[in-house]
């Protein structure tokens, strides 16, 4: 078992890898129509300084977060999708192992604060949850792209109007206190997400 999560491990990297071969964030740039062509950070890259609003709208330096604490750090969608709440549920359903592999869970989303809230009691969320409402912090880590017609009307309800209708590539980054990414795991097919026996095994990877 422990020989296939790795295997399988190693599989979603290349997969990642060969789908994600740019080197530069979407700062400054077009945002990509088409999921699968965005350039996200890579691994051995360091996080650009960015800011985000805790759930009380406060503003948080994301930067300052990581230096407190080996990191892993989520981008989902919002909590308007299924699937980003089963990936997070499962999430909180391991984060005494994280914890105790040494890493605090971090997870990033275009929600307003508010919306934050009824994701974390939907949940029953314990770890940090964090709004990029205005998508500077999607844009600057390369995972931006338009989002489908039919969802920039929710999307600008759910951002308190600051989403003109873009959404982030799931994605999953093991962070060091100096915000450099040890591991990525990143899929535009947004019904797939690396599990938590594999995430687990990532980390034990990097100790």
């Amino acid at each position: 078992m422990k020989n296939y999560c790795f295997q399988s491990l190693w599989a979603f990297l290349l997969i990642a890898l060969f789908q994600y071969n740019g080197a530069f964030a979407q700062e400054g740039m077009d945002v990509p129509a088409d999921p699968t062509d965005i350039s996200p950070l890579l691994i051995g890259e360091q996080i650009p300084v960015s800011q985000v609003k805790d759930i009380d709208g406060n503003i948080k330096s994301l930067n300052e977060i990581v230096a407190k604490k080996p990191t892993l750090l989520i981008f989902y969608r919002g909590g308007w999708c299924p699937y980003c709440n089963k990936h997070l549920a499962e999430l909180q359903s391991i984060e005494q192992d994280i914890l105790g592999m040494g890493y605090q869970i971090v997870a990033i989303s275009p929600d307003a604060p508010e919306q934050l809230k009824a994701t974390v009691d939907k949940n029953e969320l314990t770890y940090s949850l964090y709004s990029d409402n205005d998508l500077k912090v999607t844009k600057a880590f390369g995972l931006a792209f338009q989002a489908p017609g039919r969802y920039k009307e929710m999307l600008f309800k759910a951002s308190a109007q600051l989403n003109p209708g873009i959404i982030p590539v799931p994605a999953v980054f093991a962070l060091d206190t100096k915000g450099n990414i040890q591991f990525e795991y990143i899929n535009p097919n947004y019904d797939t997400r690396i599990s938590g026996d594999l995430i687990k095994a990532a980390l034990g990877t990097l100790k």
